[in-house]
């Protein structure tokens, strides 16, 4: 697996990775989008949740082109 953590911020509550999209896709298909990678967010939160300790992890998608963010429950 290889990738990168577009966004990474500390709350606190705990830490939110945020991904970002260049869909230009309506807002009524954000949702949908947002799943299709919920794999990919999941192995963000694995990997980050192993290396940091930490268990209160968030993780949304941001869409970009059209200003618009998703939460993604993996």
């Amino acid at each position: 697996v290889s990738g990168w953590i577009d966004l990474l911020i500390e709350t606190e509550d705990g830490f939110v990775i945020i991904d970002h999209k260049a869909s230009p896709r309506q807002r009524s298909e954000w949702k949908d989008i947002a799943l299709s990678y919920s794999g990919q967010l999941d192995a963000y939160r694995a990997a980050f949740s192993k290396e940091q300790k930490a268990n209160n992890i968030q993780c949304w998608i941001h869409f970009a082109l059209t200003g618009g963010i998703v939460k993604v429950e993996t």
